[in-house]
């Protein structure tokens, strides 16, 4: 009974402050702050999930599991900068734990009602992106100037940070809109009006930031569930549609004379990507088995990025190709398992799970598509937004299959739990020392421009200043290969 009760506070801890940590992400000022939010997120799930000793994932993708992330250690020891690597080493590991280990179990213990579970993880933290942007449209309004790009949305440093941040939120706006309010003594038609009034002002904001990426991976996700999640599906393509065009009329009179952008983000034109993409294509080749180690691809000057805007790119040139085969093998065979679970779950039981499968569904499958050309995988917004979405389909698969998602690896149970423990928990607080250490130690500050709003020049990638050029000794001029 004690060791029930201590799990139950363990999940309500973990749940409590990982979704406080999400309500305070679209309305945290700056890329660092939403950086040590996540971190102080990921630190607790690991500890979370030590404790309970459950591994991530079962059967074959667990085997892939740990075999990507012994390739991953090799790979930071080898590294030019064996402390940078092993962090995004550790850090990765610490988002798949999060997900699996702590979200998941823990909304599958608490039980609570699919509504309640979209209205708290993902409509809360689309509302406050909608409030923060109207407090900044009153602020324009009360001063006498005008919104200058990317304003409302200038709290994320660098615009497609938020649209990245997008990607993971806009699928939920048709299933809060068709399931009931979550608020006990609303009337349905004063939810109904609430969800249209915020999903029409958040597809505005997306057409204000002018994010390529975020709408072509919403359409095409849009277009898989369409064909594979029957009538539910079809009415979430066309509850998308209604609010694309919805927002794009109030974009059209919100902003018409608002400045606007002169050109493309450079690291997000098209220009920019075939560049950062050669960069990554001549390292891979150059080091194909280990790669240059992760997060090395921003110690290269490429003056621009400091990540490759592909996540197969990243991998294969950071992690090494055998690495990255196994984690593209991976994630395919667990959206496989998703996706035959998703068109079995969208046509049958609950009106309310329909409606969340549906939008887990076209959530992942969006951010899988968005991160091939943009940095879903390395900013703490989109990075803390997948791993919530990923942890809901890993509940709700788990509710709907009663598939466990823990097992052993051909270890003895005890030995397995306790290697598990000891590993999460040297990862969790390997990040959280480096974090509090190197946080006030960055190095010198931000690199001023005029041309903050277009491109940022610090590069981010860990912290808002993510390049790590110059902190290793650099190769006499005669000794580098031309």
């Amino acid at each position: 009974m004690l060791g029930k009760r201590f799990d139950m506070a363990r999940h309500r801890a973990v749940i409590g402050v990982w979704l406080g940590i999400g309500w305070l992400m679209p309305i945290a000022s700056g890329f660092d702050y939403r950086r040590t939010l996540l971190t102080v997120a990921l630190c607790l799930a690991g500890a979370s999930a030590a404790v309970a000793a459950r591994k991530p994932i079962n059967g074959v993708a667990g085997i892939l599991l740990v075999a990507v992330f012994f390739l991953g250690a090799v790979s930071s020891a080898a590294s030019p900068l064996p402390a940078w690597s092993a962090l995004d080493t550790g850090y990765t590991l610490l988002l798949v734990v999060a997900a699996t280990c702590a979200l998941a179990p823990g909304l599958d213990a608490l039980s609570p009602r699919p509504e309640r579970l979209i209205a708290m993880a993902a409509f809360a933290p689309i509302a406050l992106a909608c409030i923060a942007a109207v407090v900044v449209i009153a602020a324009s309004l009360l001063s006498g100037f005008g919104l200058r790009y990317p304003e409302p949305m200038g709290n994320y440093g660098n615009i497609r940070f938020f649209d990245q941040y997008q990607t993971w939120l806009l699928p939920f706006l048709p299933a809060a809109f068709a399931l009931s309010c979550p608020l006990p003594r609303a009337r349905r038609v004063f939810w109904w009006a609430l969800v249209s009034v915020i999903a029409v002002f958040f597809w505005a904001l997306y057409w204000r930031s002018d994010g390529r990426g975020t709408g072509y991976a919403t359409a095409l996700a849009t277009l898989l569930v369409l064909l594979f999640c029957g009538h539910t599906g079809r009415r979430h393509a066309v509850a998308m549609a209604i609010f694309a065009l919805g927002g794009y009329v109030v974009y059209g009179f919100m902003f018409a004379n608002g400045a606007s952008h002169a050109q493309h983000l450079l690291s997000a034109s098209s220009d920019g990507r075939l560049y950062l993409w050669r960069i990554a294509l001549d390292q891979i080749l150059r080091h194909p088995l280990l790669g240059i180690g992760p997060m090395m691809f921003a110690d290269i000057d490429t003056g621009l990025a400091a990540h490759p805007h592909n996540a197969i790119l990243q991998f294969a040139a950071e992690w090494g190709v055998p690495a990255t085969i196994l984690i593209v093998a991976g994630i395919a065979w667990l959206l496989y398992r998703w996706l035959r679970f998703a068109r079995r779950a969208s046509r049958g039981g609950e009106h309310s799970r329909r409606w969340l499968v549906v939008a887990l569904t076209a959530s992942l499958f969006a951010g899988c598509i968005h991160a091939l050309v943009s940095g879903v995988i390395v900013m703490p917004a989109s990075q803390f937004m997948g791993a919530t979405v990923c942890g809901l389909a890993f509940a709700l698969y788990g509710a709907s299959s009663r598939h466990q998602a823990i097992g052993a690896l051909g270890l003895p149970s005890p030995t397995g739990r306790a290697v598990f423990a000891l590993v999460i928990l040297t990862a969790a607080a390997y990040t959280a020392l480096f974090s509090y250490w190197h946080g006030p130690h960055r190095g010198a500050p931000g690199i001023k421009t005029n041309s903050v709003y277009l491109r940022n020049a610090n590069e981010p990638r860990f912290w808002a200043d993510g390049t790590l050029i110059g902190r290793r000794p650099r190769l006499p001029p005669d000794t580098i290969e031309q």
